[in-house]
């Protein structure tokens, strides 16, 4: 009986055992599944990334000609309309998702008849826009619902934003000097390409974490008809405006300023 009961006694241990072993596995991969969800989205998907394939790219060009060549020209280098092509066109979209290029072009383009083509043939005209300036095909063709998550990028990586370019953060009021405005706490500057923003874009400004850097705010008394910076010292504001950099320090020449929260704790 003795003999039958340690039987018994270790067989229940190598069962525990086990099922302590699988649920250790089932917590090590989704705390893998997490940091790699947290890398990508640290790591957003690039251009450089083979995003779109050789077919979908040829597709674009005999859309592109039928549509865009009589104004950016045949090699996208410009006409009537700007060029397509080079280090200006790279520079007025990077640091950007797709989804920004792909709403110009299916919003504005083409000229005449703006939002005439469908969605297909317009994402087809991206490729080939992309294909031209030289990024990588793949095996898996660009779809609409991926252009938010992949990023315009020069063949030197992120870099900083340019002066002058259209910009929103989130950050805190605070006075600066006798008659001066600055915003602290400053996220990460995001590229926009609206001087004002959408209630949805309000909506989710008021969740982004705030950061560490500061911006002295211009042109603050133009907004004076919808809003008065006194009310608001020590508020989280959406801000929307130009990025400036010089002897000063980092600077906004302020488009739109909006309280999301009434502390700069969130």
């Amino acid at each position: 009986m003795a003999g039958s009961e340690n039987t018994s006694d270790m067989a229940r241990r190598e069962f525990s055992a086990i099922i302590m072993g699988r649920i250790f596995t089932i917590i090590l991969l989704m705390g893998l599944a997490k940091v790699a969800a947290a890398q990508q989205h640290e790591h957003p998907n690039t251009v450089w990334d083979s995003v779109f394939t050789a077919a979908q790219a040829e597709r674009g060009r005999e859309a592109y000609e039928l549509h865009c060549s009589s104004c950016h020209g045949n090699d996208l280098r410009g006409g009537a309309g700007p060029a397509l092509q080079g280090l200006q066109f790279i520079d007025n979209w990077r640091e950007d998702s797709l989804k920004s290029l792909f709403t110009f072009i299916q919003t504005r383009m083409p000229n005449r008849a703006p939002g005439s083509l469908s969605a297909k043939t317009y994402l087809d005209i991206l490729v080939y826009i992309l294909s031209v300036n030289m990024f990588p095909t793949g095996s898996k063709e660009l779809t609409a619902d991926v252009l938010e998550s992949i990023d315009v990028v020069g063949k030197d990586g992120p870099a900083p934003i340019p002066e002058f370019a259209l910009i929103t953060v989130v950050g805190c009021l605070a006075k600066s000097g006798d008659d001066g405005w600055k915003l602290e706490g400053v996220s990460t500057p995001r590229r926009t390409r609206q001087e004002k923003p959408t209630p949805a874009e309000i909506q989710a400004s008021a969740a982004r974490p705030l950061g560490t850097g500061t911006f002295r705010l211009v042109y603050v008394d133009s907004l004076r008809s919808s809003f008065f910076p006194e009310q608001h010292v020590g508020h989280k504001l959406h801000a929307r405006g130009y990025l400036l950099s010089n002897d000063k320090g980092v600077g906004l020449s302020v488009t739109w300023l909006e309280p999301i929260a009434s502390m700069c704790t969130e």
